[in-house]
């Protein structure tokens, strides 16, 4: 792994001293070809020549979602709708099963939601949350690991499961931006969705809800409900132990 701090190249080690949580999670993949780049707050991203650096600025991302949701209506948002937020009711506790950059857990959390944990497994995106989430105020726990096992030792079970497993990208018309493109690269295809997905659904109290583009199969078979976008579809599966 490659580490520039100051177009300088440092050493893991020396990485270490700045960013010990960051270390930490990229432990065990410091061989890897990866460009990471520090500033001297400690900011780090993602880089990749000659696109734009990958990072999270979650104050700014959160920031975004406070101005639009001030002139438009949560409730009418298709992820609010999928996870059940409705006018009047209490604001669901949600457990993200694939945190990936925070693009969609940053939506969820501007929704005012009474809890909202993420979980990712890769180790270079969650390096890239644990340093997100630590230049931010925003109360959100996060987790690094499998996500199977850490729901295995949940206490009680989060209202909400939401699931967005990675599949390969089919539709170039529709494929995500050069940099994000990157990512999926690096991240790879979750070819154990199915598995994990008739797993969590088994650990939500009210509903799993599982991503889909528009062209993809039900990855459950026929969901609950299913709220349609564009480009992207939320299959809702209501819970079977509650």
């Amino acid at each position: 792994m490659n580490i520039i701090k100051s177009s300088k190249e440092i050493d893991f080690e020396a990485f270490a001293t700045f960013c010990p949580e960051e270390a930490r999670i990229l432990k065990d993949i410091k061989a890897a070809p990866y460009t990471l780049r520090v500033d001297e707050l400690g900011k780090i991203a993602l880089s990749q020549e000659p696109f734009s650096p990958i990072f999270i600025a979650v104050a700014d991302i959160l920031e975004k979602h406070k101005k639009f949701f001030y002139k438009s209506s949560i409730y009418k948002d298709l992820l609010a709708k999928a996870i059940g937020l409705k006018k009047g009711k209490k604001r669901p506790s949600v457990l993200d099963a694939t945190a990936g950059l925070l693009g969609d857990s940053l939506l969820m959390y501007s929704y005012g939601l009474e809890k909202l944990i993420c979980v990712e497994r890769h180790p270079l995106a969650a390096a890239l949350i644990t340093n997100g989430l630590k230049f931010s105020a925003a109360k959100i726990e996060f987790y690094y690991g499998d996500i199977l096992n850490y729901c295995s030792n949940l206490a009680s079970k989060p209202d909400v499961i939401f699931f967005d497993p990675m599949y390969a990208q089919k539709n170039l018309k529709s494929a995500p931006k050069k940099e994000m493109s990157i990512f999926r690269h690096i991240i790879g295809e979750d070819t154990d969705a199915l598995m994990v997905a008739k797993k969590l659904r088994g650990f939500t109290r009210e509903r799993l809800v599982i991503k889909r583009s528009n062209k993809a199969d039900s990855l459950l078979g026929k969901p609950d409900l299913i709220h349609k976008g564009k480009s992207t579809s939320y299959d809702v599966y209501l819970s079977i132990s509650k």
